[in-house]
């Protein structure tokens, strides 16, 4: 008879073997000249920025943005920049595309077949979370690129409390 099935202790000390995995933090920071959006995790003897996985606004005329560094569209380009660059480091680009089309409505990473999507907290600091504030746009920008955060629609740049449906129009303007 086998009574590994039977010990509820055997399966209890089974399942908790996960002690040194890693929570990672959606960090977004904001200074008069620069935005900053950091995958992090924290460790007893410090937090631990992931390798490579910073983006700055300051890269984006790069990419052909070259004025407003600091507003709501350029948080979401930050975002979605890091969520490219993070996937690529962790080698699930191919498999999490992200939103390919920029609609505007809300999109959410479905898991693949082979791992599931990388998943992050959103860490806004001492940041307000009003509706539209640009730590949501970067959030915005990330999901958009293939990170899962969880999240919910009502404060994104669009949402209306009267009718509490998110105008996908007035988000990608």
């Amino acid at each position: 008879m086998n009574n590994e099935n039977k010990d509820p202790a055997a399966k209890r000390k089974k399942d908790k073997n996960k002690y040194n995995t890693p929570k990672y933090r959606f960090v977004v920071c904001f200074t008069n000249k620069d935005i900053v959006a950091q995958i992090i995790s924290s460790t007893i003897s410090g937090d631990l920025v992931l390798a490579s996985a910073s983006a700055y606004s300051h890269e984006l005329p790069r990419y052909g943005l070259h004025v407003g560094l600091t507003n709501y569209a350029p948080s979401y380009c930050t975002g979605l920049l890091l969520a490219r660059r993070t996937l690529k480091k962790l080698e699930m680009d191919e498999e999490y595309e992200g939103n390919l089309e920029a609609t505007g409505e809300d999109f959410s990473v479905e898991p693949g077949e082979n791992r599931r999507p990388f998943r992050a907290l959103l860490d806004v600091g001492l940041v307000l979370t009003t509706t539209g504030n640009r730590v949501f746009g970067a959030l915005k920008g990330a999901l958009d690129g293939g990170i899962d955060v969880p999240h919910s629609e009502k404060r994104f740049a669009g949402f209306s409390k009267d009718s509490k449906s998110l105008d996908a129009e007035t988000h990608r303007k």
